[in-house]
């Protein structure tokens, strides 16, 4: 394989996981608040999850995650969810993480990719192709993030296990 087309699959990763990491195609907004209780029972579940599967939070996992604990245990409904109210609860909690970053830290998601990007040798026309996924990727970030705003502060009490849990640092 030529550098070319390793850099080309190495950014197509990148994007890919940037997909992953923060877009929720159809994030419903919930139907009541997040409340509390519903927040610390997700990250403990999740805590456990991540830990077992050897994958982060990310914002429209909350299916993925729900389909494994139904087939290694019942973390989620021992916690008081069926699969309806896991994904609310989850979205809820991952869009109020999402919302409680500062402009800077949101921002900051999208450097590193976009500072490969512009590093790589793939013609300028593929370039132009990923910046336009990177651009779609960060505007429904910003949706994502939006609704999420409703649920921040619930959240908030719990940045630093959200941080640990999607990948974005230490707990505080």
């Amino acid at each position: 394989m030529n550098f070319l087309c390793l850099t080309a699959t190495c950014l197509s990763l990148a994007v890919g996981a940037l997909s992953a990491t923060l877009v929720a195609m159809a994030l419903p907004v919930p139907a009541s608040a997040l409340e509390i209780r519903e927040a610390e029972a997700v990250v403990a579940v999740m805590d456990v999850l991540t830990e077992d599967m050897g994958e982060p939070m990310v914002t429209d996992a909350a299916g993925i995650f729900y389909d494994y604990d139904a087939y290694s245990g019942a973390l989620i409904p021992d916690a008081g969810f069926d699969r309806a109210g896991w994904i609310a609860a989850y979205d809820a909690v991952a869009a109020g993480y999402l919302a409680m970053l500062s402009q800077a830290e949101f921002d900051a998601i999208f450097t590193g990719p976009l500072a490969r990007l512009e590093a790589s040798r793939l013609p300028e026309d593929q370039k132009a192709e990923m910046r336009s996924q990177v651009d779609a990727l960060k505007a429904e970030a910003a949706s994502v993030r939006a609704i999420g705003a409703a649920h921040a502060e619930v959240v908030r009490p719990l940045e630093g296990r959200l941080r640990v849990l999607f990948g974005s640092g230490d707990a505080q």
